[in-house]
């Protein structure tokens, strides 16, 4: 049971930073995972959409998404963790 959460859940990240923040974060599992870690993907999308529009106002250009340390773990680990699956 906990394999299809787990995909539900980096769907519903993947979706909510596609249709609220404008990214398409799908290709990059570093961010996935830190999103899976910190939860709250809607939350985290809405903020980051409201702060690249202020960024956009001051002629900024657009802050992408972040990954924590897990997330830069699972991205500098990729080519094993591919291996064990």
């Amino acid at each position: 049971l906990t394999l299809p959460y787990v995909a539900a859940t980096l769907k519903k990240s993947i979706d909510a930073y596609r249709t609220i923040a404008g990214f398409d974060i799908s290709q990059n599992p570093g961010l996935t995972a830190t999103l899976y870690n910190v939860g709250n993907p809607e939350e985290r999308a809405a903020a980051l959409k409201a702060e690249n529009a202020s960024r956009k106002s001051q002629g900024l250009a657009p802050k992408y998404p972040e990954e924590n340390y897990y997330g830069w773990l699972v991205n500098e680990k990729l080519p094993e963790l591919q291996a064990l699956f």
